[in-house]
Order: structure tokens, then C-alpha cells, then sequence
């Protein structure tokens, strides 16, 4: 072996595999051990081959063909220079997700001067990546084996999937991400000035649960509670980044959507943004206002999709089947991920109830027209968690276990506004957390009793750090604040 790189090292040969197919591998195996959620569709892996493999090798060819007919003797200074441009290239993408304009030309720029002094070294940097290639796919398989073929099923078939429904009015599922309830918009971190706005529901016949909470505190976990109506306690505390399978399950095959479509709903979804769309997962729904054009091989949630006008679009075809509308604002959204920032609370604080004040508008809108257009229709409003102010970013929540309430609140006490027949009542009263939402309103449309409240209505958070990590329980079941660990299976 070592002959054998002492031989490539003095050789005049410039193999184009080195300076493309080696970067191009690490950094698939990078982005798949690091972001596999957001990359595990067979669309995005065929795209990263074309893109980190393929293109690169097309661009050296073409380029050392024109170096070995014109400029032969700098051939080493062109395979020095695109190894590291290219490298840095995919290298942004699988980390960052995105292009870092500034770091990628100054890279750029720094390869093609050294290129001049320092070209002729360029295998050794290839044989170093090439160990990195190893060291990577060692990381990757362990990573393959434990968490994604080690991975287990937690969702199972529920009662409620086999109810038969007596009535079947059209239903609107409005979710505002991170809209927080009264009581939490009264604490001392929010001390929100608009909080007539609940009032205002009300009095637009939307009956407000005050004391609702979310099961957990991300889009992902807590939606897919809702729409299972059951806990997947973070994969038991598998858990690293997000949740496995998450977006497959809130956009395809559950609970929630089978019962719909047994009954004969047709599901439709209008989402602001294609978050819950970020590894192209297949979807149950009949109709959605994001098309595959929209979504990209790399996770780019922006779209800024206009909800008024696409809910309006679906609303007017006036189809005769029952209809399930899911709406999903990306607003008022939470605080900053992270911060270096000595004035994160009160920025973070600031520009979440700027965000807020939007939302309500937002949410004043779509119902004013459901209202017009189907005054028959079961409106729930059910935000996923709440806005984390009074922590300097959302990763502190997950830093250490807390015991001040307000802090509490603020992760887990979203709005649920329900309007619905007075019948309803009884099993509105009956909801305690997210994964109670559905369980009600199949058994009112079923005409069964109001269910028996066995579900566990706690709410969960992941500490991912230090001697603390685990599974904590914020509130337990009977909504009291309690700061427990919870034993893992």
C-alpha cells in the first residue's frame, strides 16, 4: 500500500475520480448521517448523485480536455484548484444546507492562487479525504444500523379508525405554529397587549379550551401526536435531531386521515410553506396546493403560498363528498433557534409578538370566510406548541430540566379554538392535549359517548445534554406542572 501511494504521488497522472467521485461520496455520507430526515426520499439521493457526483465529473472532464490540448503543464494546478472548490462547494451543501457566498469565493479565490505554489500537493489532500471517505462510511452504517433499520414502528391502529360517522360535516383544521393560549399570552414573559383577540374568537362562536396542551414541543412531535392520537415519546429516547418518519406520517398514512377517508372525505392540505413537504414524503392528500415543481432536492421550506386565495380556490369547487381541509400558517412561528445575541429574550420576545399580531390576521381571514362559504363547517384552530419566549433561543429549552411554569407554558400551551354545534360541547371539554383532539371529534361524529379520558394527556420534552439528558414530563396528565424523568423502555 504504501508503494503504492509513493507511486501515485510521483506519477504524472491526474485521475478524475480522485478530485470528484472521493468529495462527492464524503459528502453524501456527511449529509445522510447528519440530516437523513430531511433527505430520505429516493428523488433527493438520485439528485445528490447527479449533483455531487456526476455534474463534477462531466466539469473536469470537459475542463482537463481542454487543459491537456492547451495548457498541459498546469494540469496539476487545475486538479489542486477544482478539488477544492469543489470540495468546499458540497461540502456547504451537506452542513449548511445552502450556499455560503462569502466563505465559498474566498476559498475559491485562495485555491486558484495556491495552485501556483502549492498544485503539484493536491494528492496528498486527496488521499486525506479519501481516509475521511472511510472514517464516514463507518459513521454512516453505524448510524444505518442503530436508528434507521434499527428503527420501531410506534404508531398502531386506534378505535377511533373504525367509527362510522353519522355526520359528516366538512371539517377545517387551522394550524398557527407557535400560537400561544390566553394564559400564556397574560404571563409576565408575554404580557401580549392584543389579548382581546381570544375574546374576539369567541364571540365568532369559537370556543376556546384554556387549559389545552400540546403533547410535545416541535411541529414534527406534536403533529404527529395529533394526527395518531398517540405518544411516540421520542422514539423512546432514541432520538437525535428530529423525529423519524415524521413528515411521512403527518402527510400520509394515519390515524386521523384513514378514519377521514373510510368515512368518504376528501382530504385537501394548504400549507404556507413545504416543511412538512422537506424529504418529498408520499401523501394521503386528494389535493394540495404544493406541487412537486415547487419542492427542491435540497430542504428549502419557503414558499410563501397564499392560504387566503388557496383555501378559497378548494372551497368554491363545492364538491359534493364530505371534505377535510388542513391549513398550516408557519406563524407566528417561535423564537430564534439559537443566539449569541446578550439581548436574544428581549429581541426573541419582540419579534414573536410582531409575528403574532400577523397571525391573527391571518386567522381572522381564513375564518371569516369558512364562516361565508360553509357555515355548516367544523372549524378547529389547533397550534402545535407554544412560542418559547422567555428562553434566549429554543435550543436552551433542551439544555436542561426547568421547573418555572411560565417557562413551561410557553412550550406547551397553544391556542385550540373549536367551533362546532352546541352538541359538541361535552366532547370539546374532553380534550386535554393533542392527542385528544381527533379521538373527540370522530366519537361526536360517530354519535358514541364522550370517550373515557384513559389517554395520556402529559407533555414531553428531550434534554439533549449533559448528566440531565432524557425524556422529561412537564405536565402530567391531570395538567399539574411536575419536572420528572421519565424511565425509558
Amino acid at each position: 500500500m504504501k508503494d503504492r501511494l509513493l507511486n501515485y504521488f510521483k506519477s504524472d497522472r491526474h485521475l478524475w475520480w480522485t478530485v470528484t467521485v472521493i468529495p462527492g461520496v464524503y459528502s453524501i455520507l456527511y449529509l445522510y448521517t447528519n440530516n437523513y430526515t430531511l433527505v430520505n426520499s429516493w428523488y433527493q439521493f438520485v439528485g445528490f448523485i447527479l449533483l455531487f457526483i456526476a455534474l463534477p465529473v462531466i466539469e473536469i472532464l470537459i475542463l482537463d480536455l481542454v487543459f491537456k490540448k492547451w495548457l498541459p503543464s498546469h494540469r496539476e494546478k487545475l486538479y489542486w484548484s477544482y478539488f477544492f472548490i469543489n470540495l468546499s462547494i458540497i461540502l456547504s451543501w451537506s452542513i449548511y444546507l445552502g450556499w455560503r457566498w462569502k466563505g465559498l469565493i474566498l476559498v475559491a479565490a485562495l485555491s486558484i492562487i495556491s495552485a501556483f505554489f502549492l498544485g503539484k500537493h493536491y494528492k496528498k489532500f486527496v488521499v486525506l479525504v479519501g481516509l475521511m471517505v472511510i472514517l464516514a462510511l463507518y459513521n454512516f452504517s453505524y448510524f444505518y444500523i442503530e436508528r434507521v433499520a434499527g428503527w420501531k414502528e410506534w404508531t398502531s391502529t386506534q378505535e377511533f379508525e373504525s367509527f362510522v360517522f353519522n355526520k359528516k360535516p366538512n371539517i377545517y383544521l387551522i394550524q398557527p405554529d407557535g400560537f400561544i393560549g390566553k394564559k400564556t399570552a397574560q404571563n409576565s414573559m408575554y404580557k401580549w397587549e392584543n389579548i382581546s383577540f381570544y375574546d374576539q374568537l369567541e364571540s365568532k362562536g369559537l370556543k376556546i379550551n384554556y387549559d389545552y396542551r400540546s403533547n410535545y414541543p416541535t411541529t414534527l412531535s406534536a403533529n404527529t401526536a395529533l394526527f395518531t392520537g398517540q405518544h411516540h415519546y421520542y422514539d423512546n429516547g432514541n432520538m437525535e435531531g428530529e423525529l423519524f418518519h415524521a413528515r411521512n406520517i403527518i402527510m400520509g398514512q394515519n390515524a386521523t386521515l384513514n378514519t377521514l377517508k373510510s368515512n368518504g372525505y376528501t382530504l385537501n392540505a394548504i400549507l404556507e410553506h413545504s416543511y412538512l413537504l422537506l424529504n418529498h414524503p408520499k401523501t394521503a392528500y386528494d389535493q394540495l396546493n404544493v406541487k412537486e415543481e415547487d419542492l427542491h432536492i435540497m430542504p428549502d421550506y419557503e414558499l410563501y403560498k397564499d392560504i387566503e386565495k388557496d383555501l378559497y380556490d378548494m372551497i368554491k369547487l363545492d364538491k359534493p363528498e364530505p371534505q377535510f381541509y388542513f391549513v398550516e400558517i408557519l406563524q407566528p412561528g417561535h423564537i430564534p433557534t439559537s443566539s449569541s445575541n446578550t439581548d436574544a429574550l428581549k429581541e426573541g420576545r419582540k419579534n414573536y409578538l410582531q409575528s403574532l399580531n400577523s397571525a391573527t390576521q391571518i386567522l381572522d381571514n381564513l375564518i371569516l370566510m369558512i364562516q361565508q362559504k360553509d357555515p355548516q363547517g367544523i372549524i378547529i384552530i389547533a397550534a402545535d406548541h407554544g412560542g418559547f419566549v422567555g428562553f434566549g433561543s429554543t435550543a436552551q429549552a433542551y439544555e436542561k430540566p426547568v421547573q418555572d411554569l411560565e417557562l413551561k407554558q410557553s412550550l406547551f400551551n397553544p391556542l385550540l379554538a373549536i367551533k362546532a354545534p352546541d352538541d359538541f360541547r361535552p366532547f370539546q371539554k374532553n380534550i386535554k392535549s393533542s392527542i385528544g383532539v381527533f379521538p373527540n371529534v370522530f366519537a361526536y361524529l360517530a354519535g358514541k359517548p364522550v370517550p373515557q379520558d384513559t389517554l395520556d394527556n402529559s407533555s414531553y420534552i428531550f434534554i439533549k445534554k449533559g448528566e440531565s439528558r432524557g425524556i422529561y414530563k412537564y405536565f402530567n396528565t391531570r395538567g399539574e406542572p411536575v419536572t420528572e424523568k421519565v424511565p425509558l423502555k
